[in-house]
């Protein structure tokens, strides 16, 4: 090979080779330290690497199939989101349906109210007895169409098509729905006083519907469980299409203050966001003790690129493993997180979607009771709780006499419950000793079956 020929060949393909060739040695090299070959330390490194390199293996399959879950849950989202397209078109289809129905009957309204308007004239100059009658038909006629027409125009038809949208009459109203967090869990107490609260609530809307001149809004509550039991789910419907989320937001918050007061343990509100993703962080222990605002203010500050929605996060777990459910602000952030993880108490953790059987759910309110319907409630649950145990202590009285099936057999007879084996489960007695003592009597032996038969 010449200079010039020399000097013509490419550097790089050389160095590819020559480093696809060394990893292929160090891949045989290892192949024989598993097999037993080399030395003790060089097959200890060997297998050391082996299980990286399966730890490394299952970890990447695992931030596989968690991106597939997110694919999954981004088409269901865009499949939803076409649905309520869809509904939203229907919808205004209906209202238009709606509104000229509406028109058709002021017209119809109106030619009747002028035909008896004219029958009216009529029957006043009508002179003889035949005039009068026909007169007096038609006009009765003309009249009840028109009272039918009038009771037909005061019904507005109310028709729901699907979560987002509601028709009432010839105009499409919105559905919204207000997540309202705490910082500690809903217990009882403060569920009644949720219940309680909801016509309170559906009062300030009605009243602000009439100072407004607009069709009042109405609102039902969700109590979550399971995960999500420290938030309130506040779905608000008749809402007109001029308002903003912001101007909802708004109302409802200060209609919840003015009902329920302004507590210490409410975190925010906000509006559902269906793009949001529920994420965990299965492994983030917690070295100090943190509430939801401050490991919400620590996450920012280690994670600094992260987009995150409007739900703070919160510790999720038990004793033996502690965990993190956030919330990112789409399915493109959520992605970026399973690839590259996120750092807490300056580790990167791994994160993964949440499982749709640990999220929890939205309970529905019942509505709320009359207090004398909770009197009648409580005195029938009274009446059957006696009842029952009445039942049950004449039961136990029946069976006194019976033989019952005792733990094991034996040839021994216990003398304080007279039952074959020592002891039977209806008998109290802890010992012999112990059931002396209780009831005032001696220590006694208990007898053995056939002892006099057979003369011992």
């Amino acid at each position: 090979m010449t200079f010039h020929e020399a000097a013509k060949v490419n550097t790089g393909d050389f160095s590819r080779v020559e480093s696809q060739l060394e990893k292929l040695t160090k891949q045989v090299a290892m192949l024989a330290c598993l097999n037993g070959a080399g030395l003790t330390e060089d097959q200890a490194q060997a297998k050391r690497q082996a299980s990286q390199k399966k730890a490394e293996a299952e970890k990447n399959a695992e931030k596989a199939k968690q991106i597939k879950k997110i694919e999954l849950d981004k088409k269901a989202q865009a499949e939803k989101m076409k649905k309520d397209q869809e509904e939203d078109k229907k919808a205004k289809e209906l209202a238009a349906q709606t509104d000229a129905l509406w028109k058709s009957r002021i017209a119809a309204w109106e030619s009747v109210n002028n035909t008896v308007e004219e029958l009216t004239i009529k029957a006043k100059q009508a002179v003889t007895p035949a005039e009068i009658v026909q007169v007096g038909e038609k006009l009765k006629a003309a009249m009840m169409t028109r009272e039918k027409l009038e009771v037909e125009g005061k019904i507005v038809p109310e028709i729901k098509l699907g979560e987002k949208r509601v028709v009432v009459g010839n105009r499409v109203l919105k559905v919204v729905k207000i997540i309202l967090a705490h910082m500690q869990s809903i217990d009882g107490r403060g569920k009644a006083e949720v219940e309680d609260g909801v016509n309170k609530v559906n009062s300030l809307l009605r009243e602000k519907a009439v100072t407004n001149d607009a069709i009042p809004w109405y609102t039902t509550v969700e109590i979550g469980k399971g995960s999500q039991d420290d938030e309130l789910r506040w779905t608000v419907s008749k809402i007109g299409e001029e308002c903003t989320k912001r101007e909802v937001l708004t109302t409802m918050t200060e209609c919840l203050t003015a009902v329920f007061g302004a507590k210490d343990d409410m975190l925010n509100a906000w509006m559902a966001d269906e793009k949001t993703v529920r994420m965990l962080i299965p492994a983030a222990p917690l070295k100090v003790a943190r509430g939801r605002r401050d490991i919400g203010k620590r996450l920012r500050e280690e994670n600094k690129e992260m987009k995150m929605g409007h739900r703070f996060p919160k510790v999720w777990g038990g004793a033996r493993t502690t965990g993190l459910t956030l919330d990112p602000a789409d399915h493109t952030e959520s992605k970026r997180l399973v690839e590259k993880g996120v750092m807490w108490e300056g580790v990167r953790r791994q994160v993964q979607m949440m499982d749709i059987n640990k999220m929890g759910e939205f309970k529905h309110s019942p509505p709320p009771q009359k207090k004398e319907e909770k009197k009648e409630k409580m005195s029938e649950k009274k009446t059957s709780a006696q009842v029952k145990t009445n039942t049950t202590n004449n039961n136990n009285k029946g069976q006194q006499g019976k033989q019952q099936v005792p733990r094991y057999w034996s040839n021994v007879i216990c003398y304080n419950c007279t039952g074959s084996g020592h002891k039977r489960e209806s008998c109290s007695s802890a010992s012999r000793a112990a059931s002396a003592r209780s009831s005032g009597g001696q220590k006694r032996n208990s007898e053995v079956v056939g002892a006099n038969e057979n003369g011992q």
